[in-house]
């Protein structure tokens, strides 16, 4: 039984963590509409996943319409999550879609239901391709976010971790904002300011900082909201 409280207390104290966050990420830039978001760390293992997929659902606990899309091509992960099949998916969807009604691609496009009236749509990364950095920057790809973008009233994106590979840069081109993160355990601090800045140097929109793993807290992961240059937080104990 006390295992159980706990566990629903730690739930409780992550939802509100995630509130708070998508609270931040909506009045962080009051004269600019953010309704397109990816999410990227330095290394694999920094909790960027555990972050899309938790932001999108307390994105969808508000708003009706929410995607979430896997867009690490070589190492999707939220379809395991979330417990559905990756058979077909953003790639797929890729290879036919022009414009139009984006919920109406079934195949390719899956609901998940939370229950409390709380659901998400979710586009996995689909088969694999040879070429995962040329579809990412093709003139499709950007075509589909800008259509998911008006369809939608958020879209979250995975992206890869910056230093595996460079596709979350074209991706920061095409979405409204970018969300970084990197874990309190295990990100080198000097590696991340690599990133940011090659990030900020590349045109990305960095709108915030999350850090997860943070000694203390009992769930998992959790989550700091920062702003600003990445310095700080390189010399914070918190």
């Amino acid at each position: 039984m006390a295992k159980n409280v706990i566990r629903k207390n730690d739930d409780m104290n992550l939802d509100e963590v995630y509130r708070q966050l998508r609270t931040n990420i909506e009045f962080s830039q009051m004269d600019e509409t953010l309704r397109s978001i990816n999410v990227l760390s330095t290394n694999p293992n920094e909790g960027k996943s555990s972050v899309s997929l938790n932001l999108a659902k307390i994105f969808a606990d508000k708003y009706q319409k929410v995607l979430l899309i896997d867009c690490d091509l070589r190492n999707p992960s939220l379809n395991k999550f979330l417990r559905v099949s990756n058979s077909k998916g953003l790639t797929n969807l890729l290879t036919h879609y022009q414009k139009g009604d984006l919920i109406q691609e079934q195949d390719e496009l899956k609901i998940i239901d939370f229950g409390n009236n709380t659901q998400l749509y979710f586009l996995s990364t689909g088969s694999k391709v040879p070429n995962p950095t040329e579809v990412i920057s093709s003139r499709r790809f950007s075509t589909f976010i800008n259509e998911a973008k008006k369809q939608f009233d958020a879209v979250i994106v995975d992206c890869p971790p910056v230093f595996a590979v460079a596709d979350g840069i074209p991706i920061s081109h095409v979405v409204d904002g970018t969300l970084f993160v990197l874990s309190a355990k295990d990100t080198d601090k000097y590696d991340a300011r690599e990133a940011i800045q090659d990030l900020q140097r590349n045109g990305a929109n960095l709108i915030g900082v999350v850090m997860t793993k943070v000694p203390g807290f009992r769930s998992k992961h959790y989550y700091g909201y920062g702003y600003g240059k990445y310095g700080g937080y390189g010399d914070s104990n918190d």
